[in-house]
């Protein structure tokens, strides 16, 4: 009867038999040195490392025999061992299913386990979703097969080939240097896109063959290759877990960077190929291949921080088996130590400089997942309609970031926590971070603004025209009704011309008339087309009269554009702008989130960005009631310095591209008059209002902004 199960006294712990096609080899040392060996599981291609202890107690097991009993063999070796010792290890292997199963405890565990791993279809669809493997060929009679012509091509003749190729590639693609960084604009085509895809498939095909035939030449079985999804993106994988029983590091190390070394020779071959090629589909392939495919795989598989090449070169590079899973223990572990002190062992003991290195790696993976996955939520949340996108993003986001959270969270409540120093310094920051996030400090509203004269107009042409005479400069002074600038229209002028030639045509028929039945019938249709060209005459000649610019009131030239005679201008187009002498006002703006903390009368105070001119008191006089597409300023625009974003509406030709720019948004003008008298400013003063409303914590206003966002993207 086996009690692994069910007996709680150690010293009578039944030990079942262990399993008869379980295999025992040696394996690389531990990070300490230690002797370690593995054990490997045939039926579920799985590898358990075992240290010395286990290995003892391997050699002294004994189907029947209890845990005392084997306690006692391997002590009177002369190596002491306890029964809870050898109880703990025989529980892990009845765990691990490496016993055999034949006793009733043994049916009850087996359909526990069988319980345990049973999901809903809601969970193996989430499971699923977010990754699955999809084993396609079992290529290890291929690999045999072939593993001989592929050590022909490591040979050392083969090696000094690729020097050569390597180096006339090079040559070639630096005498075609512009057109060879010129090629990437041609993937933009459906025939580059199609190339580009034949040769991805190639090339990740060729990676996965290189690390199955380098495992393959160092003994290693190579059970399937296929297709992995990892969030519905697809990517050949090779199942490499044989490797697990080499000894040597370094052997390991080259069987994890052989992927990537198989991809830089075909890089090499093809910026050789793309030298000699002809213009075409192949051509785009093979430069491809020499550039965007290694690049990126050097990029995404050489990164430790997802199990991936990279993280594997790393564990062998440092010699520890299991890497991410090891440092994240350590890691929480120490997490654990320096915010409640619980005054637990570390879960293995390593090196000072060791335990460190493990932490910032586990740190660093935590915080590059982080932003991966949240990165991947927002694309599936972006590219699949709204309700999906949605819940695949609350999913993604629950899974990969919440659930470790959560799980960590509860894991630390279920401990007893005592009274120490850390335990008192955590509890004081913690208070200190709900106060700073919960208690409404934060009574003003900033405002990206800018003071201007209270009498002030930019100056616009009415029309689209060209400039004959400039008679103003900025800084001068000029009076109502000074002449600012004169524009002329080559249109208008055709167009006058035109019709004066129609009315000379039709005065002509009327004159003739009494010699001409037709014209003397048609007279009256006449002497109504040319009233009509003669208002039109007169319409055209009031525009060319409004192209003369003159003042509107008294007061001084500023923000005048540099403009000349000859060019072209717009009506969306300030060419200067008259301040009166007077008050001044300031205009600032608000975003929307932010419109229900300030209200007309607020008291507030502008405070200049040049650090030249005072600050000035002043209060809210108006606020407008729609949101402006159109930056009426634009000094406050992010491209000239200010704090607005803002889009460049695009240049079709007609324009300058100075004329207003358009708001990232919606962005509400608000109107500020100064208490005081305040003179009014020769050109336009940037700076920042700060408005008084009400309290708003920090905590409220991430929520309110959240849920601004929910409502927008939801559709609601």
């Amino acid at each position: 009867m086996s009690a692994i199960a069910g007996d709680k006294d150690d010293e009578t712990l039944v030990l079942p038999a262990l399993r008869s096609d379980l295999r025992l080899a040696p394996a690389a040392p531990d990070t300490d040195g230690s002797p370690m060996w593995t054990l490997f599981d045939p039926l579920r291609n799985q590898y358990f490392h075992v240290h010395v202890q286990g290995l003892r107690l391997i050699r002294h097991w004994r189907a029947g025999a209890t845990a005392g009993d084997i306690a006692n063999d391997i002590t009177a070796d002369g190596v002491p061992m306890r029964a809870d010792e050898v109880a703990g290890m025989a529980r892990f292997m009845a765990a691990s299913n490496l016993t055999a199963a034949g006793a009733p405890s043994d049916t009850a565990r087996l359909v526990d386990q069988a319980r345990r791993a049973h999901t809903t279809w809601y969970a193996w669809i989430m499971h699923r979703y977010l990754f699955f493997r999809i084993p396609l060929v079992r290529p290890d009679a291929f690999l045999v097969r072939w593993l001989p012509q592929a050590r022909k091509l490591i040979a050392r003749p083969m090696r000094w080939a690729l020097v050569v190729i390597g180096l006339l590639g090079f040559y070639l693609a630096g005498r075609q240097w512009g057109e060879f960084t010129s090629t990437f604009v041609h993937f933009l085509s459906w025939e580059g896109l199609v190339w580009y895809g034949m040769a991805l498939m190639v090339v990740k095909s060729a990676h996965e063959l290189g690390h199955a035939f380098v495992a393959k030449h160092f003994g290693c079985r190579v059970p399937s290759m296929g297709v992995a999804f990892l969030v519905m993106v697809p990517m050949l994988y090779t199942d490499a877990t044989d490797t697990w029983r080499l000894i040597k590091d370094r052997d390991r190390l080259k069987v994890s960077l052989a992927g990537v070394c198989t991809e830089l020779v075909i890089a090499v071959l093809a910026t050789c190929a793309w030298g000699l090629l002809p213009d075409g589909g192949l051509r785009q392939a093979a430069f491809f291949l020499a550039t965007t495919s290694w690049i990126a795989t050097v990029l995404v598989n050489l990164s430790p921080f997802m199990r991936f090449d990279g993280y594997h070169v790393l564990a062998d590079l440092w010699g520890i088996r299991n890497l991410q899973p090891r440092a994240f223990a350590l890691t929480r572990w120490r997490l654990r130590e320096a915010v409640f002190g619980f005054g637990e062992a570390p879960p293995e003991a390593f090196a000072p400089r060791r335990r460190r290195l493990l932490v910032a790696y586990a740190i660093g993976t935590w915080v590059y997942r982080f932003f991966l996955f949240l990165g991947i939520a927002l694309l599936v949340y972006h590219f699949a309609f709204k309700i999906l996108g949605i819940v695949l993003f609350c999913i993604e986001i629950g899974y990969f970031i919440v659930r470790p959270i959560v799980n960590e969270l509860r894991e630390v409540w279920d401990r007893k926590w005592p009274l120490n120093r850390s335990l008192v310094r955590t509890g004081l920051i913690l208070v200190g971070l709900l106060a700073l996030l919960f208690i409404p400090w934060h009574g003003t509203v900033a405002l990206p603004s800018v003071m201007v004269a209270a009498d002030h107009t930019e100056i616009h042409a009415p029309e689209a025209a060209r400039i004959r005479s400039v008679a103003v400069t900025a800084g001068d002074r000029v009076k109502k009704g000074d002449t600012l600038f004169v524009l002329e229209s080559p249109d208008l002028v055709e167009k006058i011309a035109e019709d004066r030639e129609r009315i000379r045509v039709i005065e002509t028929r009327l004159a003739r008339r009494a010699g001409s039945p037709e014209d003397l019938a048609a007279s009256g249709v006449l002497e109504r087309q040319r009233a009509e060209l003669n208002a039109q005459i007169a319409g055209f000649k009031k525009r060319q009269d409004a192209l003369a610019i003159t003042a509107p009131f008294a007061g001084r030239i500023t923000d005048r554009a540099p403009l000349h005679a000859g060019e072209w201008v717009n009506p969306r187009q300030a060419l200067a702008q008259v301040v009166a002498a007077g008050g001044a006002r300031v205009y600032g703006y608000v975003e929307e989130g932010q419109l229900g903390r300030i209200a007309v009368d607020a008291p507030g105070r502008f405070i200049p960005d040049d650090g030249i001119h005072a600050a000035v008191d002043l209060h809210v006089a108006d606020i407008d009631d729609a949101a402006n597409e159109q930056l009426a300023y634009p000094i406050l625009a992010d491209r000239h310095g200010g704090h607005l974003a803002t889009v460049q509406a695009p240049n079709d030709g007609s324009t300058r591209g100075d004329e207003r720019p358009t708001l990232d948004g919606g962005q509400y003008r608000v109107t500020m008059a100064p208490t005081e008298a305040t003179a009014a400013p020769e050109w336009q003063i940037r700076g920042e209002a700060r408005v008084q409303g009400p309290a708003e914590s920090i905590a409220g206003a991430i929520f309110r902004n959240a849920a601004g966002v929910f409502i927008r993207e939801s559709g609601f």
